[in-house]
């Protein structure tokens, strides 16, 4: 086995005496020290903003899976408009299924009862409706892609719900029971004077309550729930403006 002799460490020459441990060790971890500051100043520069709260939203939908905003501008600018320009209420009918098998008449009376209970739930909400175009005017323009009426079924009949399979005999005595209907509703706000498109929603409506007398009305389901859009526009631009 060869053995080599030990060899002693010479101090280069242009190194004044041997470096303390102390001062080694100290010469090491400033490097790493600062190189933690900075990765420390670089993370906090790129962590993102908080997330704005749910009461800074202009709109807050009560039934989110049944419809959502599809577009609004900032509410420092929603917060300008105080009064309301009703359009007439319009029907779009590219799919005649979604209306199943309304008549004329009952598609005129949705879209006149439609216009009513929004102008009227504004009013009572202590904003004013106007018919002229101005300076803090906002045009709602209301679209109907469609609507179904509240239909009775047999009571023998039954079928499946997230809760299970109903039976619907076992739920009405008299051998009759009712399916809710429904409306789908689309909203745009604009700015009267440029056009300026200010938010815009769209939701499936139908009853909110436990209304036994409307559960049973051939058109009361839909109009229950453009009840409540109306309301839920006018409590949205009352918390927007702090009321």
């Amino acid at each position: 086995m060869r053995v080599f002799p030990p060899c002693s460490f010479r101090t280069p020459a242009q190194v004044p005496g041997r470096i303390r441990p102390a001062v080694l060790l100290l010469t090491l971890l400033i490097p790493l020290v600062l190189a933690g500051c900075a990765c420390r100043q670089q993370a906090a520069a790129v962590e993102p903003a908080p997330a704005a709260s749910a009461a800074d939203a202009p709109l807050l939908l009560e039934h989110p899976t049944t419809g959502g905003m599809l577009y609004s501008r900032e509410p420092a600018l929603l917060r300008r408009y105080t009064k309301f320009q009703m359009e007439h209420v319009v029907l779009r009918e590219e799919r005649p299924e979604t209306f199943q098998g309304a008549s004329i008449e009952e598609k005129a009376d949705m879209t006149f009862m439609t216009h009513d209970i929004f102008v009227d739930a504004l009013r009572r909400g202590g904003w004013e409706v106007t018919d002229k175009p101005g300076p803090g005017v906002a045009r709602l323009r209301l679209m109907i892609f469609g609507m179904q009426a509240t239909e009775v079924v047999p009571g023998d009949a039954a079928y499946d719900t997230p809760f299970g399979r109903i039976d619907l005999s076992r739920l009405d005595d008299a051998g009759r029971a009712a399916l809710m209907g429904n409306i789908t509703l689309g909203g745009e706000l604009t700015d009267s004077e440029t056009g300026a498109r200010l938010l815009s929603f769209a939701e499936r409506c139908s009853v909110t309550g436990l209304d036994p007398l409307r559960a049973f009305g051939r058109w009361d389901a839909a109009r229950s729930g453009v009840e409540a859009s109306a309301a839920t526009l006018v409590r949205g631009w009352n918390r927007l403006h702090g009321k």
